[in-house]
């Protein structure tokens, strides 16, 4: 088996253990874990310095962070949110230099490598227009594994904020 088809099929397994993991989690346990999460990134240094905030729209088994939009918004931040249908980054509008972004994933590591739903669209936004921004990496704290496996252009976080730590 080529590299290629090796790596297809990790991120493969990963994916299904990941999503196994989220439907044995009842909805009020996610919904505990949430605002734990929401509780850790209101003391964050770089939230509380950030002007300027993008924020995805969460599906229904991914940690709930709209509140967080909603106090930024609040609290007089620019706020963008990536809708959860959004598939190419034309398809909505991005501040022009987000400070901070955060980012959903089925997986995460412990040195910030992310995996995502496999279609690849915050690795191209995080290599384009949000490249300077602050990746904050969102996630319960068991999608947090040891190893991610990447690939070049898989993007790393510059900090990982789960419902038991922040990496």
């Amino acid at each position: 088996m080529s590299q290629a088809l090796d790596m297809i099929a990790l991120k493969a397994a990963l994916r299904a253990e990941m999503r196994q993991r989220l439907r044995a989690t009842s909805a009020e346990d996610l919904q505990s874990r949430s605002q734990i999460i929401r509780d850790r990134v209101l003391h964050l240094n770089v939230w509380k310095q950030a002007k300027s905030i993008v924020f995805f729209s969460p599906l229904p088994n991914e940690p709930d962070i709209a509140l967080l939009a909603q106090l930024a918004t609040a609290n007089a931040k620019a706020v963008a949110t990536i809708p959860a249908t959004v598939r190419v980054e034309a398809d909505f509008e991005l501040l022009e230099k987000p400070d901070l972004i955060f980012v959903p994933g089925l997986a995460f590591s412990k040195d910030g490598h992310r995996l995502g739903r496999g279609a690849g669209f915050f690795d191209r936004l995080l290599s384009g227009r949000a490249t300077r921004a602050f990746k904050i990496g969102i996630c319960f704290s068991f999608q947090l594994v040891d190893a991610v496996p990447t690939e070049r252009h898989d993007i790393e976080m510059d900090m990982i904020v789960t419902d038991d730590r922040v990496l």
